[in-house]
């Protein structure tokens, strides 16, 4: 699976255009979401001792603004800033969020997570090596946009990443379903087939459009 953001207007994936940012230890705010892999284990089959040992314990942005020392929140602020002010042109977060741009960056944080939206990051050692964002919308979970570090690019590490933000959905209070792109592409169909192979054991319904369904 090609690594790299997905638009949620097409599921496109394209490689991470720029360095990894500085960040310091993540301490408990990684812990709290360290049992979302159990997803990737139950898909992955083999594949996920290899690949779970290589893609970082994820952790919630908002729980690193949150909780995480002043150097760490700033550097994952940085990173969101980044992408909100790259956002891929004629996407629907960029044509959603144009209007918010002119904000101080602090202040546009702010209003992106009171919009519902939030994200996933995967840090190792001082860097942050990659991300799933997404938008809340009352009992759904939208992601948007996935992408991993170019040097990491190929190794499957979007597809662990993919299927944590899955985890993270079907544990939320209040969610019934997540989004997965449109099920436009290739690389997401082939994911969303390898989900579908276990719908009967998780309880869930896994359509062609990139919607997954986990309690009617």
């Amino acid at each position: 699976m090609t690594e790299g953001p997905a638009d949620s207007a097409g599921g496109r994936l394209v490689p991470l255009p720029r360095p990894v940012i500085a960040d310091s230890d993540g301490g408990t705010a990684l812990a709290d979401m360290a049992s979302l892999r159990w997803l990737a284990r139950r898909v992955l089959g083999q594949d996920a001792a290899e690949l779970s040992g290589k893609v970082p314990t994820p952790s919630l942005v908002r729980a690193q603004l949150e909780r995480e020392p002043p150097a760490a929140r700033e550097a994952v602020r940085s990173y969101l800033l980044y992408w909100i002010r790259h956002a891929e042109a004629g996407g629907n977060f960029e044509a959603r969020t144009r209007w918010l741009r002119w904000l101080p960056g602090s202040t546009l944080v702010r209003a992106l997570f009171a919009l519902g939206y939030d994200g996933i990051v995967y840090r190792r050692g001082e860097a942050i090596v990659g991300h799933v964002f997404f938008q809340r919308h009352r009992n759904a979970l939208h992601g948007f946009s996935t992408a991993v570090d170019q040097a990491l690019e190929g190794d499957g590490h979007s597809v662990v990443m993919i299927l944590d933000y899955l985890a993270y959905g079907a544990q939320l209070p209040g969610i019934t379903r997540a989004r997965v792109g449109t099920g436009k592409n290739n690389a997401t169909r082939r994911l969303l087939a390898r989900i579908k192979k276990h719908e009967r054991s998780l309880g869930w319904q896994v359509g062609d459009d990139g919607w997954v369904v986990f309690s009617p």
